[in-house]
């Protein structure tokens, strides 16, 4: 098997929630051994008890959580108290033999903590330390709290994605997470081969604001050359047209069509049987497709009304002509092209827990030639990997690791039984604008060639609930 690409690297992974655990697990998926470090006082909320498998909370939430399992993939797991004194000596232990440091605490937590950059450099003097917060850690704004909702709106995001006389809407997931830790993973590995370059590790600031603002360039760059400030456009573009989103045959089934070109327009016409609307002068160019969306959007939506929307896509995609089948979740995980390239992966988690066989995704996507990646390893329990962690890398002894316990500065449950809450989602789905599908767990079995669900002994076959 060809050595994975991060083998080797050691990283202590302090992130919590979405988006320090989203970039962390970049590094885990490529080898790198990944320490996810929580507190059984303060659990990484709210994704060890979000979306539990059938719905279920069981006994201990916080092994079943979905959000948890999705996000901490090949990450070993170990419980530490950072406010308590001998937590943080033992983090300081850790650092040691590391080489990353990653955090998405609030700016002063890690110093708050005496972990901040210029201790951990003092304690190793290569350390990496990545930061990843809303705001960043300067300026007169360092301190403001920041959801995926704020960095969407004070990244501009949310100015243009919206239709014409409506309110801003945003994404509808955690996009600005996502951003925020993928830009905190690109940069860390930029940061590994400085290091290896210059023998220096660095601290590395990132904002999940300024993480949006990039991926919005052409907005920002139609001001600075042109002066022009977008506004709420729906689907459309500022020099393509026909370019949307139109209903298919079905309720439920919609295509998104771009064209950028008369070539790209010339073979959608030919793709619907050109029908004698496609003659008209207003619609020969750019320009006058663009002044004449309205209409053009209607008589597109004839054609496409015809169709499924896989059958559309695969027609205009034929004739040269960008377009895609608007896929809802499960749509994405029994797509054939997703399914021949193996994006999910059929992880087992411990079945102690019932959460048993799921795919995943993969957090890097991307394949390369001469280093596939070796097997995927679930999301750790809570302190799974105290033992081995603190027992085989800083050879604490069985004394020294149970009376740590009785002190609460590590642990593997709960101090005290907290008020979680099984809602079902049968109850919520329409509110919440969700589709409930009593047979996911054969649909995926089928998909995969295996068994989907839990696995633990004795369980009966489950369809929702």
């Amino acid at each position: 098997m060809a050595r994975l690409l991060l083998e080797g690297v050691r990283v202590l992974d302090l992130t919590r929630a979405y988006a320090g655990p989203i970039g962390t697990r970049v590094w885990a998926d490529m080898g790198a051994e990944v320490i996810k470090v929580e507190s059984i006082n303060r659990l990484d909320m709210p994704t060890r008890v979000i979306s539990y498998p059938e719905n279920d909370p069981g006994e201990d939430p916080w092994n079943r959580g979905g959000y948890f399992h999705r996000l901490n993939v090949n990450k070993y797991g170990l419980t530490l108290d950072l406010t308590n004194p001998k937590g943080v000596e033992i983090l300081k232990r850790l650092v040691k033999i590391s080489d990353v440091v990653s955090e998405n605490y609030s700016p002063r937590a890690m110093e708050n903590f005496g972990l901040g950059y210029d201790v951990l450099k003092g304690i190793k003097p290569d350390i990496i330390m990545v930061s990843m917060s809303g705001f960043g850690n300067t300026g007169p704004h360092r301190d403001y709290v920041a959801y995926v909702p704020v960095m969407e709106a004070t990244g501009g995001l949310s100015s243009i994605t919206g239709f014409p006389d409506s309110l801003p809407t945003f994404s509808g997931t955690g996009y600005g997470d996502w951003l925020l830790g993928m830009a905190g993973a690109a940069a860390v590995l930029a940061a590994l081969f400085y290091r290896r370059k210059t023998g220096k590790g660095q601290h590395i600031d990132v904002s999940g604001r300024e993480a949006m603002i990039t991926h919005i360039g052409e907005a920002v760059l139609d001001y600075t050359m042109n002066g022009r400030v977008w506004g709420l456009m729906g689907n459309r573009h500022p020099s393509m047209a026909p370019h949307g989103c139109y209903h298919c045959k079905e309720q439920e089934e919609h295509i998104t069509i771009a064209v950028s070109s008369d070539e790209e327009w010339q073979a959608l016409c030919k793709a619907m049987g050109n029908p004698p609307w496609t003659k008209e002068e207003r619609f020969s160019t750019t320009l006058g497709r663009c002044q004449n969306q309205d209409e053009l959007d209607g008589l597109i939506e004839e054609w496409t009304r015809k169709h499924s929307h896989y059958e559309a896509m695969h027609i205009l995609q034929q004739a040269g002509v960008p377009a895609g089948a608007v896929l809802n979740p499960r749509d994405v995980l029994l797509d054939p092209q997703l399914l021949e390239r193996r994006f999910f992966r059929v992880i087992e988690h411990d079945q102690d827990h019932g959460v048993g066989r799921r795919p995943q995704p993969m957090q890097m996507p991307a394949k390369f030639s001469e280093a596939e990646g070796g097997p995927l390893r679930p999301a750790p329990r809570l302190g799974q990997h105290n033992e081995y962690v603190l027992g085989e890398l800083l050879k604490m002894s069985k004394e020294e690791l149970a009376s740590l316990e009785e002190e609460k500065v590590i642990g593997n449950t709960l101090p005290v039984r907290l008020p979680w809450s099984g809602l079902k989602l049968d109850k919520i789905a329409a509110a919440g604008g969700f589709i409930l599908d009593r047979d996911y767990l054969k649909k995926l079995s089928s998909a995969y060639g295996e068994h989907i669900g839990p696995t633990v002994e004795g369980d009966k076959d489950q369809e929702g609930r």
